[in-house]
């Protein structure tokens, strides 16, 4: 059964070297700025089990009016055995709030699979211009931005974005 374990300070530090290995540096905090984060209540950042075996992790923020996923990874050696998609399910059933994430435009065929993935789960792609702001002081990253269940209204969009740049990105505005 697919359960979501907080880590902590024993198992950060093998948790977050699969964080490295999963995303490449400009879309992801260094470990001094990801350990930060436990300072903010909004923050998760949990190891995914199934019967007490790791196969995963994901980063996410639970707000007032939505949940933002900020990093989702299945261990490689047992990706496409359901694993993130139940934990998107668990994360509806436990939350009950509206999802947000970022995503990369589908230019190569693991992206392509990715935004499919997201899709299938009943994620809608919305059409406003975004940028990730760096984690680093260097580019901002161009993303595209899904939600479930339904697309942001403009409205909707605007507290996505003023919430995350501050608190998620620590961008005063």
């Amino acid at each position: 059964m697919i359960d979501l374990k907080l880590v902590t300070d024993k198992n950060f530090s093998s948790v977050y070297k699969r964080l490295i290995d999963a995303f490449p540096y400009e879309e992801r905090r260094d470990e001094a700025d990801e350990k930060k984060c436990f300072l903010k209540s909004q923050f998760n950042f949990c190891e995914i089990t199934d019967g007490g075996e790791s196969v995963g992790l994901i980063v996410f923020w639970v707000f007032d009016k939505f949940l933002f996923v900020e990093h989702i990874a299945i261990n490689k050696e047992i990706r496409s055995k359901g694993y993130g998609s139940k934990t998107f399910e668990l994360l509806k059933t436990q939350y009950n709030l509206p999802i947000i994430l970022e995503a990369e435009s589908p230019e190569t065929e693991m992206q392509k699979k990715r935004i499919k993935f997201y899709e299938n789960l009943g994620f809608k792609i919305n059409s406003y211009d975004y940028t990730q702001p760096s984690y680093h002081n260097s580019e901002n990253v161009p993303l595209m931005v899904l939600s479930f269940p339904e697309l942001l209204d403009k409205s909707e969009f605007e507290e996505f974005f003023k919430t995350t740049r501050e608190i998620v990105y620590g961008i005063e505005n």
